[in-house]
């Protein structure tokens, strides 16, 4: 029992740190929702007034949008409180990836000892959790973020189950409930982001794999997993007239690769040349300046954004080899940024760890024992970096793939690999929280709000409702942005419940700016 103390104190006392840093960073940003939001929110009260047409959309999967929906209809909070209760929603969902990662860890842990010789040095279960759970704070607070209302959070969730039950898998310790579990969980992430569908195929074929002499019940992980996503694809298939399993590839490829407008495309060709013709684009009414108009048949508080695909029908995204390695290649030496990440601790820790254990092209064979983590979080990545990344976005598959690279390696019996592994975990703990202001840490402001010292900003979404209000605006009127509306239009005229039924707009100069728009931290908020 005495062994054990030192582990189980280090687990809860980072679970403990986890819980509070994700509630203050909740809290940081509860009067504030990122623009994508608006559109699973108003997904959301369709699916609360059960009118399902209007839930199936081609770029945002159901689940996130159910999960708001349900838990608002419910409550039915005022415009005051609505962004603070989604943020409340996003912070247990951030408490829900915890355990997920908790449990994945654990599972990681105990198969490393079971890989374990005499040979090698056995580092103490503690020094695994504080390199797991640093790299956990910094995925989910710095590149996702609860202050992310968006769906990224609950797909690392479901990516840390699935990676957690594949090593029960490699362990022979899983069970009947263990290939449900992998079809439900699996399932579950797409329903919340179509990547996971070609993720999922991945996964099972792992567990194909792994499974060895029980594949047999991989078969029953892949029939829960099409009876949960099956609907789905079915409905979304008939709504587009085609197979599919999501347009959101096909939408982004068409913006970032072939280089088309990111909204309100009329026609134009891009950089492919052959982008196709759209069949029913938004109403171009005047040209200097360019303003759109999109009353109907798109439903939601701004309809160009509601389902973007709906306008993008007609669209081709040809392939292009040339251009598709350029962007590849262009894109993974993006991603490879984040491994200098904490200051630089990251790439640090893994190299440390790969130069010392001495082993050379043994290394290949160490690592081999834990492909099956390596394989789905590297594709998962590669597929990114074939059109478009967001730091949200690969936050949970960068975590994997660094914590294999930093368990897998053997290292030589020795007081000095002890002092090796130690010396990397404290580097990570200093490098993350120096300095104390990083964006992670919330702690002063927090105490300056219930100290009654913050002032709010006035450009809240809440004010400008209340001004709106006051102008004499009221719900169900129909509005028009003097700005493209994702620039901070849409949060307020959600809370409004006003609908945005014409723009002006002009065209991003970089697909880059376009990201930074569509993402995360956009502050201002348009009172035209």
């Amino acid at each position: 029992m005495l062994k054990k103390r030192p582990e189980r104190i280090v687990r809860y006392v980072f679970l403990a740190l986890c819980i509070v840093l994700g509630f203050l960073q909740a809290w940081a940003n509860r009067t504030t929702i990122v623009n994508d939001t608006v559109s699973y929110l108003d997904i959301g009260d369709f699916i609360w007034r059960g009118q399902w047409a209007l839930a199936v959309n081609g770029l945002w999967n159901p689940l996130f949008s159910a999960i708001l929906g349900i838990t608002l209809g419910s409550l039915r909070p005022s415009f005051h409180w609505e962004y603070p209760l989604v943020h409340l929603v996003l912070f247990l969902i951030y408490l829900a990836t915890l355990w997920s990662f908790d449990f994945f860890l654990r599972q990681l842990i105990a198969l490393r000892r079971d890989n374990e010789s005499h040979e090698e040095f056995r580092v103490p279960a503690w020094v695994w959790f504080c390199i797991g759970y640093i790299l956990f704070l910094w995925a989910s607070l710095r590149l996702i973020g609860v202050s992310e209302t968006n769906p990224d959070m609950l797909v690392a969730a479901f990516f840390y189950l699935a990676c957690g039950l594949l090593v029960k898998i490699r362990r022979g310790t899983g069970r009947w409930g263990t290939y449900c579990g992998l079809g439900l969980v699996l399932g579950l992430g797409y329903l919340t982001k179509s990547i996971m569908f070609p993720v999922s195929v991945i996964c099972l074929g792992v567990a194909f794999i792994i499974a060895r002499p029980q594949w047999r019940r991989v078969l029953v992980s892949v029939a829960i997993f099409l009876v949960v996503a099956g609907p789905y694809i079915l409905a979304l298939s008939k709504m587009k007239g085609r197979v599919t399993f999501g347009d959101s590839g096909l939408y982004n490829y068409a913006v970032h690769v072939n280089k088309i407008p990111a909204a309100h495309w009329q026609g134009e060709q891009g950089e492919s040349g052959d982008a196709g013709l759209p069949l029913h684009p938004t109403r171009k009414i005047f040209s200097q300046p360019a303003i759109f108009e999109f009353k109907s048949p798109i439903d939601g508080t701004y309809p160009a954004w509601t389902d973007p695909t709906y306008w993008y029908e007609g669209v081709r995204a040809p392939f292009n080899l040339r251009r598709a390695v350029a962007r590849e290649l262009y894109l993974l030496q993006l991603e490879s940024v984040f491994l200098f990440e904490i200051h630089g601790a990251l790439i640090a820790s893994v190299f440390i760890v790969l130069f010392m254990s001495g082993r050379r092209w043994l290394l290949l064979r160490d690592l081999s024992r834990y492909w099956f983590l390596l394989v789905p979080s590297f594709a998962t990545l590669a597929l990114y970096a074939s059109i478009h990344i967001e730091p949200r976005y690969l936050a949970p598959f960068l975590r994997v793939f660094l914590l294999t690279l930093l368990i897998g390696p053997r290292l030589p019996v020795g007081s000095e690999s002890g002092r090796l592994y130690s010396a990397i975990a404290a580097l990570l703990i200093v490098m993350y929280f120096v300095p104390i202001g990083s964006p992670s840490l919330n702690l002063t402001g927090f105490v300056r709000d219930i100290r009654g010292r913050s002032t709010g900003d006035p450009d809240a979404p809440e004010r400008v409702v209340e001004g709106m209000y006051q102008l004499g605006l009221r719900p169900g009127d129909w509005i028009a942005s003097l700005q493209w509306s994702l620039y901070g239009m849409s949060t307020w005229a959600r809370l409004a419940r006003v609908k945005i039924i014409a723009e002006a707009w002009y065209a991003p100069q970089r697909p880059e700016t376009f990201m930074a728009i569509s993402g995360k931290r956009i502050q201002s908020h348009g009172r035209n």
